[in-house]
């Protein structure tokens, strides 16, 4: 199976960067955190032959606690630690009593991650991305010196185009600067600090597949299983140039073993300059071998842009075929096979590798947990990593995607949690990837969990929330409007899987306002969860409302 730093490849593209780079110390002492020896210039291939996308993890100046002009090209920054990422700044701090118990006593703070490139001049004319799955929290992302943007969630990914800020010409250096602010209290459990997650950088042509660029639905599944499949592929093209564009899109769906599985659809489209265009096609496939918690069986759609013979960018995404359907009085069945959800409810962290998403520890989580019987993961409370997904489509782990702990209101006087920016709208200077101005960050978030992870045969629903009313001391009111926001946001993504939540209260009063929320989840065609349920208090629930799938979330 691929993993998330080989998702994207493209044949289009060859070339070398000049990076500092050095190996790591694995044998860190007790006190210390894992760093790299002094480094020194060197080649590498860093966007090699055949790929659009790597990781960025290598080799970044890191210094905690606040710096003045640390933004700065000329920054004096030779003192700082040598890191790589993913890298989480406050596992390594001592615990203190004088912290924040839900926190893990351990202190969080701010700190500054630099990082200096050479672009080759025959890079001029590309596009470069960089496009981090994480960084805990409020980061703000600068690039040879100048401020390209902010982020304040931490737990959604997000990217910035650095094509016009980079210098091309072989010999200067570049300098990618990233500062993060956790100011605790911040959070219900232990969120880490820091940029934990994978940073990926990405070159392409002026004319190419977008950020999370393709859709993958196939239709009517369950009836066409053992015939002919038509999946309907939805492929965002870009034209980053200063002129219309006439180009062909092709897709073609590949087995696990290469061999292609389907039809190859080609349309030509004309994109304007400086312009997208959806581009809507159809891939037929026979009998497509499906995807199950006991064979995870995946495809991989291969979506090319071509010009004339030149074939501009190549896009590769990961996909399952698979149906379910949550019914109100039998249940959950996955292909057609009544089953019960086994899960757990689990938080991102690695215990005392702190927060970073470190693929090998995640892998063994999920091992443990599919060897104990496990088929379900419901990532609380907040999106997954990237990572996490990609593992559960390998080992056919269902997975219920949740988006916020909290919307409006902060929990358990963390004051500083994301509910203070939940309504805070996007500035107009403010050059974050799918963001636009005037567009609420609660917004953006839920629309960039849903967008990375929807063609991900493992994600099964999308949750709104858990317990959004549990330690609240601010009037939640309005709460009912803020679960009909994010359900259309979300739905405005995608529309294949269905909405829930995560209820503690189990009111079967109608006027009271989790229940309006839950009457809206329904709905929306979604699936109403119980948290801590009894088997009287879910029967209860559902005498009061037999419309309504239920589910011990």
């Amino acid at each position: 199976m691929k993993k998330s730093w080989d998702k994207k490849i493209s044949a289009a593209l060859t070339a070398t960067l000049l990076l500092s780079v050095a190996p790591v110390n694995i044998l860190a002492k007790p006190d210390a955190s894992i760093t790299q020896s002094t480094p020194e210039d060197v080649f590498v291939d860093i966007i090699g032959e055949g790929e659009r996308s790597t990781l960025f993890n290598e080799n970044w100046k890191f210094h905690r606690g606040d710096v003045t002009n640390a933004q700065n090209v000329d920054f004096n920054d030779t003192s700082w630690e040598n890191v790589n990422l993913p890298h989480d700044y406050s596992i390594d701090q001592e615990f203190t009593t004088s912290g924040e118990a839900e926190s893990g006593f351990l202190p969080g703070g701010i700190g500054w991650y630099r990082k200096t490139f050479v672009v080759p001049e025959k890079y001029q004319g590309k596009q470069l991305m960089v496009e981090f799955d994480g960084a805990y929290m409020n980061a703000e992302v600068y690039l040879n010196g100048k401020k390209l943007g902010e982020h304040p969630y931490g737990y959604t990914a997000f990217a910035f185009d650095l094509t016009d800020e980079l210098v091309f010409d072989g010999k200067t250096e570049n300098v990618l600067v990233v500062k993060t602010n956790n100011k605790i209290p911040s959070s219900r459990w232990y969120s880490g600090s820091g940029i934990y997650r994978d940073v990926t950088l990405t070159v392409t042509d002026e004319v190419h597949v977008g950020y999370n660029g393709t859709q993958i639905v196939a239709k009517d599944l369950e009836t066409n299983k053992d015939k002919t499949v038509e999946v309907d592929v939805t492929t965002t093209v870009e034209n980053d140039s200063s002129v219309n564009k006439t180009v062909t899109v092709k897709n073609t769906l590949f087995d696990e073993f290469g061999q292609a599985a389907s039809n190859t659809t080609s349309s030509q489209v004309e994109i304007a300059a400086d312009d997208s265009q959806d581009v809507k096609q159809i891939v037929e496939i026979e009998s497509p071998e499906l995807w199950s918690v006991d064979d995870a069986n995946m495809y991989t759609l291969k979506t090319e842009i071509v010009d004339g013979n030149e074939v501009l960018d190549t896009y590769e995404t990961d996909y399952g075929f698979r149906y379910y359907n949550f019914d109100n009085n039998t249940g959950f069945s996955l292909n057609g096979e009544n089953m019960k959800l086994k899960g757990v409810c689990m938080h991102h962290d690695q215990g005392a590798l702190g927060a970073v998403a470190n693929r090998d520890a995640i892998e063994r989580q999920v091992k443990i947990l599919k060897e104990m019987g496990c088929n379900a993961i419901r990532v609380t409370h907040n999106p997954a990593a990237s990572v996490l997904l990609d593992i559960c489509n390998e080992y056919g782990i269902l997975v219920i995607n949740e988006a916020f702990d909290g919307w409006t209101e902060y929990k358990n006087g963390n004051v500083n949690d994301y509910t203070a920016h939940f309504e805070e709208t996007i500035t107009a200077d403010n050059q974050i990837i799918n963001g636009e101005a005037g567009m609420q960050w609660g917004e953006f978030d839920v629309k960039a969990m849903v967008d990375g992870a929807k063609n991900d045969p493992s994600v099964i629903m999308w949750s709104i929330g858990n317990e959004i009313d549990e330690g609240v001391s601010g009037s939640t009111t309005h709460y009912v409007d803020v679960a009909r926001n994010i359900i259309n946001w979300i739905q405005e993504v995608d529309t294949s899987r269905p909405i829930t939540n995560g209820d503690n209260r189990k009111n079967t009063n109608p006027s009271a306002i989790i229940s309006q929320i839950n009457q809206l989840i329904y709905e929306s065609g979604g699936v109403v969860g119980m948290n801590y349920a009894s088997n009287s208090q879910t029967v209860s629930m559902h005498n009061a409302y037999p419309n309504w799938p239920l589910y011990g979330s």
